[in-house]
């Protein structure tokens, strides 16, 4: 049984770490929809940095509901999957127009059954914009939870499944916010940074690299300079709205 104010203990240090926002909690429901369905095997940064010309031109659902597909593909052009994600797109205006007015649905049942919005999707949106509960398994929160032994599931789905189960439900909404920078900067894929790691003491990952590299600090100062490009762009995104 996993220890809940072990687990308390964990989601505080790293919310003192990390106490923003995730990098895509910008503006309305519409506009973190949209921004989740194109960060699908894509890095923030690339979706931030093509979001604000996406807005200038669909500045609602309903526009972009009623914008040609062709339109949509030019305009996420600059990312992977780009003809599949505009497709979802376009399918899941038309979806949130006919289906609920226009406006975003803010239940997990309403919202998995647009074009395009998974499990993981709908929870961001749910925990980002409607303050729901919900924790949405990423690549970082899968891989930092299986090493914290909270978790020895494999797909997303059983992941959720332990986690929502063993997490204190009223920290569900910081897991994301937390994990997600903490993944790229200190629990990376691959060879973790456990030198650098706030969580050394409480981690059972047996194969810790706890000797820092000679190239440590440009590492990390790598890192530090990617989450301040992620907020640089957020901001001018705020303002662009």
């Amino acid at each position: 049984m996993i220890d809940h104010a072990i687990i308390l203990d964990v989601i505080a240090r790293l919310r003192r770490l990390y106490p923003g926002g995730g990098a895509l909690e910008v503006g309305a429901p519409y506009h973190v929809l949209v921004m989740v369905i194109l960060s699908a095997r894509t890095r923030d940064e690339q979706v931030l940095k093509l979001a604000p010309a996406f807005f200038k031109k669909f500045r609602t659902v309903e526009m972009l509901a009623s914008a040609s597909l062709s339109d949509v593909t030019a305009a996420v052009s600059s990312i992977g999957m780009y003809k599949q994600k505009a497709k979802n797109l376009s399918l899941m205006a038309k979806a949130v127009v006919a289906q609920f007015g226009g406006v975003v649905p803010s239940r997990m049942d309403e919202l998995v059954s647009l074009p395009g919005v998974g499990r993981k999707t709908a929870s961001v949106v749910l925990a980002a914009v409607f303050h729901e509960p919900a924790i949405a398994v990423d690549v970082h929160v899968a891989r930092i939870t299986q090493r914290l032994g909270w978790t020895t599931s494999r797909t997303p789905e059983k992941i959720e499944r332990d986690l929502l189960a063993r997490i204190p439900r009223n920290v569900w909404i910081d897991v994301n916010h937390v994990f997600v920078p903490f993944g790229r900067a200190i629990c990376t894929t691959g060879v973790p940074r456990c030198f650098a790691c706030p969580l050394v003491d409480v981690c059972p990952f047996p194969n810790k690299q706890l000797v820092p590299p000679k190239n440590a600090e440009a590492l990390l100062a790598s890192a530090q300079a990617q989450q301040e490009r992620i907020q640089h762009l957020k901001d001018e995104l705020v303002a662009s709205l």
